[in-house]
């Protein structure tokens, strides 16, 4: 069974990378990561790009 993980942030980045970090450790790999980034002020998007490899799908846009 495949199921989606989707993290939705903005202005996070004293959060975003342990989020991303205990998402790409799990041992249970049959699913797919979804990053949708709200065109955040500080470093959050650098922080994302990083693990760039082990995100499915990167949505970046104004957060609504």
């Amino acid at each position: 069974m495949k199921f989606s993980i989707i993290t939705v942030v903005k202005n996070s980045e004293d959060k975003i990378e342990k989020t991303i970090k205990s998402i790409i450790s799990q041992s249970y790999r049959n699913f797919e990561y979804i990053v949708i980034h709200g065109l955040s002020k500080d470093n959050t998007i650098n922080i994302i790009k990083k693990y760039s490899d082990n995100i499915n799908t990167f949505i970046n846009e104004k957060d609504e």
